[in-house]
């Protein structure tokens, strides 16, 4: 009986955990520490927030997040925590990323990378989205193209231009 009831209780206690030890990790928030595997990345606010602002990309520097003056350059370097950070490629006007070569590399055990893009076919038309997913704890290389219009980034991950 006690046995029964210590192992109904191990079980229930590891059902409640689960949930807890899967989750995302948090978002990056201005001024907030960064680790030191994202110095200089930059990252973008995964939901829109209410106020002026706040949806600006964050870049890690100095070991803290910081707010990107806009416009900016591309960057060759992009955090992700989860949620879809969406960006822009060259085909359309401020791209936040260029065209190449890219990585995308897990942050944690078990966790994949995901990209999605759609490249300018022509004036005012955009292809459907090609997406690319990850192993599980495998870098995932793929190209960006000069055309892509949009890019969308998941995954715990830290995405690179490798040329």
């Amino acid at each position: 009986m006690i046995r029964t009831t210590v192992m109904m209780a191990a079980v229930a206690l590891a059902t409640a955990m689960a949930p807890l030890c899967a989750a995302d990790p948090v978002a990056p928030q201005q001024d907030q520490p960064c680790p030191p595997t994202a110095d200089e990345a930059t990252t973008m606010p995964t939901t829109p927030a209410p106020t002026a602002g706040a949806n600006t990309p964050l870049q890690c520097h100095q070991g803290r997040w910081q707010a990107v003056a806009l416009p900016a350059e591309p960057s060759d370097r992009w955090w992700s925590t989860g949620p879809v950070i969406a960006l822009r490629g060259q085909g359309m006007r401020n791209p936040n990323l260029l065209s190449g070569k890219w990585s995308g590399t897990p942050l944690s055990p078990g966790n994949r990378c995901h990209v999605e893009q759609r490249a300018v076919i022509s004036a005012g038309v955009v292809s459907a989205p090609a997406a690319i997913d990850g192993a599980p704890d495998q870098t995932l290389h793929f190209d960006v193209a000069p055309t892509a219009s949009s890019v969308e980034f998941s995954g715990y991950c830290l995405w690179t231009l490798l040329d």
